[in-house]
C-alpha cells in the first residue's frame, strides 16, 4: 500500500473513532470533500484543512504532517 493511501486511512479510522469524517470536516470548512482528500493524502496543503484535522484528532499539525511543520511545530514562511 502506498504511504498516502496508508496515511488517509489511518487518519480516516481515527476521526471515525472520535466521531467524524472528512465530509464533516469539509462541510464545516465550507470546502469540497476532495481537498479534504488531498491533504489527507499529502498530496494537497492547506494549514486549514491540517488544523481542523489535528484539531479533531486533538494532536498539533506536526504530528501529522511533520515534514511540513519542521521547526517547532510552526508552518514554513
Amino acid at each position: 500500500m502506498q504511504p498516502e493511501k496508508a496515511k488517509r486511512l489511518r487518519l480516516k479510522n481515527e476521526l471515525q473513532k472520535v466521531g467524524t469524517s472528512f465530509s464533516a470536516i469539509a462541510r464545516e470548512l465550507g470546502v469540497t470533500h476532495s481537498t479534504v482528500l488531498a491533504v489527507s493524502n499529502s498530496k494537497g496543503v492547506s494549514a486549514r484543512v491540517q488544523q481542523a484535522i489535528a484539531y479533531k484528532l486533538g494532536v498539533a499539525p506536526s504530528e501529522l504532517w511533520p515534514d511540513r511543520y519542521p521547526e517547532n511545530g510552526k508552518e514554513p514562511s
